[in-house]
């Protein structure tokens, strides 16, 4: 059960092909079915195995026949041996139980399988022992298809002007007999009007014809087989090569899936690419021997005598091809080995050219060495004087500081009367001008250590959010903060000591530009991080 799903699951996807895919995409799809035509033949004699095991010997005559004839459908275009053997079995039931539909049946099945493997009078004997009218009428589609069947195939098999064009004009008066008695609008009268149309010369009309009957019928089934290959030889007689190709390639797909034995589009697709691909001969040969294989295995004699005309030609192409191949594979051997020796050649070059870079790597090895000494010796003086700026800048809180200290000191004096008092410390208020000069000597001092800070600083915010010195500054108060916290001075109420403002005004400076920020979270650690001395 598992293995019959895995089959089912495999043929799914090709119930889906469209006519209108790319040539390309069709010719996988044909690959694929080819390559799991064994996969596919296993499917098929599941499921007559599992009608076959339906058969008991207490079985009522009526399902014995349903049964055999059933089978004898399904060996029909797969295997005429089997088809032989379980039309006999279907015949035996009707000549017991006399029931003359029966025995029309097994009479128009026994002529349609002789004539499949070119038995055609004796085809033409089976289908004389009925009696036109005492036919069953819902026998009548394939009595008429069975006649034009044989006059068919007949008229391919002999292929000549005395006996052949006699054997089309049968075959086409089955035809019309045959389009009375189908249901119009079905997708086979649509395929035997489209037949009827192609073999009385009207190929546009057989085109259209064939169009209706493909609409809905699904590739596993034997009359898609047959329209898109009756849509080919219409395209084809029309000179629409591509189309032509393209309708033999879906043939050619379902009677793979189906899988049909008894089939033309392989090999007439084969004989296509050997007259318009020459640089495919080895697929054109290989269709062909896959056909071959399907005609043996049902032992049908016309379609192994189509081939065996085809063969030469296309044989003798594929083997003409395989002889230029290996000339030119010849000539690629002398020129790969001409190469050959131009590479020694040139590795006998390039390991002199590699000892020479090798010394001069040396050398350079030694530069870098010196320099990656001098990097470390710059990095150390560097991180010495950020640590000697760093504590000039505590030292200047810390005084500042207690010049406010100061300041309250007095305040409280004054407002004790104390003024006595006052007049024994030393007066240290910060003047404005000291003050100017002071954020003057920082300013200078610290765009002296990092003369890109302003610009880096800037490249943290989004655009348009920039900030810089007005005319006639150094630094601004944002910047100046953030140059703090660049120097590793991040407690507000530090920096607001060194700015002489209150630790709530730094926070609002900081908080406003934070929030212009490209990288709010990540802000003030990335400030940190600026006009890095690299090693």
């Amino acid at each position: 059960m598992k293995n019959l799903l895995s089959l089912f699951l495999f043929i799914i996807p090709l119930q889906v092909i469209h006519a209108q895919q790319d040539i390309k995409d069709l010719y996988r799809q044909l690959e694929l079915s080819l390559a799991q035509r064994n996969i596919a033949s296993q499917r098929k004699e599941a499921r007559i195995d599992s009608i076959q095991n339906l058969i008991t010997p207490e079985m009522s005559a009526q399902k014995l026949f349903d049964h055999y004839y059933t089978l004898y459908q399904e060996y029909l275009t797969y295997r005429s041996d089997s088809a032989f053997f379980y039309i006999d079995k279907a015949e035996e039931i009707a000549s017991r139980t006399n029931i003359l539909k029966q025995k029309h049946l097994c009479y128009i099945s026994r002529a349609t399988v002789l004539a499949t493997t070119g038995y055609f009078s004796q085809a033409l004997s089976q289908l004389q022992h009925i009696d036109r009218a005492s036919i069953d009428s819902t026998l009548l589609a394939d009595y008429y298809e069975a006649y034009e069947w044989v006059y068919s195939v007949w008229s391919e098999y002999t292929d000549d002007e005395y006996y052949a064009p006699h054997y089309r004009k049968k075959e086409i008066l089955y035809n019309d007999s045959l389009l009375q008695v189908l249901p119009p609008g079905s997708n086979e009268y649509y395929y035997w009007t489209g037949e009827y149309k192609a073999r009385t010369g009207d190929q546009e009309g057989a085109q259209k014809a064939y169009e209706k009957a493909l609409k809905g019928m699904p590739v596993n089934t034997r009359l898609y087989a047959c329209i898109t290959c009756g849509l080919a030889f219409a395209h084809s007689r029309q000179g629409h090569l591509q189309e032509l190709e393209r309708y033999l390639i879906l043939s050619a797909i379902s009677d793979n899936v189906c899988p049909l034995k008894e089939n033309l589009s392989l090999q007439e697709l084969a004989l296509y690419i050997y007259r318009q691909k020459t640089q495919s001969m080895e697929q054109a040969n290989r269709y062909l021997q896959y056909s071959m294989e399907d005609a043996t295995f049902y032992n049908n004699r016309l379609r192994m005598l189509e081939i065996a005309r085809k063969i030469p030609a296309i044989f003798n192409a594929y083997q003409q091809e395989n002889i230029d191949a290996k000339h030119h594979l010849t000539a690629a051997v002398i020129f790969i080995s001409a190469l050959s020796l131009l590479l020694i050649a040139s590795i006998v070059f390039i390991r002199r050219q590699l000892r020479q870079v090798n010394k001069a790597q040396h050398s350079l090895k030694e530069l870098n060495e010196q320099l990656c000494h001098l990097n470390d010796e710059l990095f150390k003086t560097n991180h010495t004087r950020e640590e000697y700026v760093s504590l000039f800048l505590d030292l200047c809180a810390s005084y500042i500081d207690k010049l406010n200290r100061y300041q309250d000191l007095v305040k409280r004096k004054i407002k004790a009367k104390q003024a006595d008092d006052l007049l024994k410390q030393n007066n240290t208020k910060m003047s404005e001008a000291d003050t100017k000069r002071f954020f003057v000597n920082f300013d200078t001092a610290f765009l002296t250590l990092y003369p890109q800070f302003i610009t880096e600083f800037n490249a943290l915010l989004r655009p348009g959010e920039e900030i810089y010195p007005q005319k006639g500054e150094i630094l601004n108060t944002e910047l100046r903060i953030f140059a703090l916290i660049r120097m590793g001075i991040k407690d507000s109420s530090r920096i607001a000591t060194l700015m002489f403002y209150s630790p709530q005004t730094i926070y609002n400076y900081r908080t406003s530009v934070r929030n212009r920020a490209r990288n709010r979270d990540e802000f003030e650690e990335q400030v940190k991080q600026l006009c890095i001395t690299l090693r």
